[in-house]
């Protein structure tokens, strides 16, 4: 569920990284966990990070390449009659 929540399928995540944070540290406080629950809450958590990773990556592509391009002509203004 966590990795479809993060897929921005509608231009977004349908819930954000801190909400699974929140959801994933709540469950570990009410909870004793096997080792293996563990291990699967510290994948879900580096799900997480690489969604972010790749969303400041994306941004920050984004940011670069906007700053970089030219600005656009003004379309028809030789203002001559």
């Amino acid at each position: 569920m966590l990795r479809r929540s993060l897929s921005c399928d509608l231009g977004g995540p349908l819930l954000p990284p801190l909400y699974w944070r929140e959801r994933i540290a709540a469950v570990m406080r009410q909870a004793h966990l096997t080792p293996s629950q563990i291990q699967t809450v510290h994948r879900l958590y580096l799900c997480i990070d690489l969604f972010e990773l790749e969303t400041q990556r994306k941004d920050a592509a984004d940011a670069k390449a906007e700053s970089e391009t030219p600005p656009v002509a003004a379309v028809g203004g030789s203002g001559a009659t």
